[in-house]
């Protein structure tokens, strides 16, 4: 899984790579050109030089700087004069002699002085969106699709609301978090197919559209990346630059937790996580379908502290929203 950094990097090379194709192709329209009409090629290098002598005139004898600058100026418009005459005359554009830019902006080095052009920008929220493993399932999983009709409007006694009301109380908050994502956390908790995946990916969906890096990873995806990162690999560089990522990222959301293989190590990675992310103030957002005590007895006491105590908890209950879908086509 590729880090920030290394998707930085990647997104630059594309860069470079796209200016050296661009004055590759240059030079094989101005060859084909050239072949063709032999006095272009002789403009050209007549108006180059013209350039490197006045310059040199000008540091000679800078009292002559104005009268040189002059002439320099009339012998250029002849010779372009000429050039334009010449390729009309062929039916040829002029800028069929001048670099191409897939993004005119920035001259396709992704950056405009010292900031990230719109399309540097582009580039990299759609790398984001990969990274983030959500690509394709937020097109048809997002608030806009969230679907309250699924919800039984029937009163569950020991609740004291029904499904849908508690659906559309965690849609609401779900929603505030995505708007405001102020630092805040979310714990989404419930049997399993009650909609909390689903609010997941409405969730990323919405931050990414946003322009913030979310990295989302099933609870089986993240320890056994952490697992391999931390005893089967040498490359400390890439270890160092994924524990950034997964501590740095705008939102992080850990879907599924519970479903690992459970350990001492996991128990001790979910707290560093939880604790290290709230001190940067980065916000995560966390589904299971354990219950508290569930959650107790395969944890550690730091990390129910922590998930009691500072984050916003949404039950889901009701019908197995996705056996409704399933029967329901």
């Amino acid at each position: 899984m590729a880090t920030r950094t290394q998707i930085y990097k990647e997104v630059l090379r594309e860069y470079d790579a796209l200016r050296t194709l661009k004055a590759a192709e240059l030079r094989e329209r101005r060859e084909a050109i050239y072949m063709k009409l032999p006095r272009l090629e002789e403009i050209e290098r007549e108006l180059s030089l013209l350039g490197v002598s006045t310059a040199k005139l000008v540091l000679m004898q800078p009292e002559s700087r104005e009268v040189a600058l002059a002439e320099l100026q009339e012998k250029q418009n002849a010779l372009k004069t000429e050039r334009d005459e010449l390729m009309a005359k062929n039916c040829l554009s002029p800028s069929l002699l001048k670099l191409e830019y897939v993004c005119e902006t920035c001259k396709d080095t992704g950056y405009v002085e010292d900031k990230q052009c719109a399309c540097m920008k582009h580039k990299l929220m759609d790398r984001l969106y990969d990274q983030s493993n959500v690509r394709d399932i937020i097109k048809l999983e997002n608030f806009d699709t969230f679907d309250l009709r699924l919800f039984s409007d029937e009163v569950v006694k020991a609740e004291g609301i029904s499904p849908k009301e508690n659906a559309q109380r965690n849609l609401r908050m779900a929603m505030a978090f995505a708007e405001d994502f102020a630092g805040d956390n979310l714990l989404l908790y419930g049997g399993s197919g009650r909609g909390k995946t689903f609010l997941c990916n409405c969730i990323a969906k919405d931050v990414l559209d946003r322009g913030k890096t979310v990295l989302y990873l099933t609870a089986g995806q993240l320890f056994k990346q952490l697992e391999e990162l931390r005893f089967h690999r040498d490359e400390e560089e890439e270890t160092l630059d994924w524990d950034a990522e997964l501590l740095d990222a705008d939102l992080l959301i850990i879907d599924d937790l519970g479903t690992e293989f459970a350990t001492m190590f996991t128990a001790s990675e979910l707290f560093r996580i939880i604790n290290d992310r709230k001190l940067r103030k980065r916000p995560v957002v966390i589904s299971t379908n354990l219950d508290y005590k569930a959650l107790m007895d395969q944890y550690s006491d730091r990390v129910m502290s922590r998930l009691i105590g500072e984050y916003t908890t949404l039950k889901f209950f009701g019908d197995d929203i996705r056996m409704k879908k399933k029967y329901a086509r």
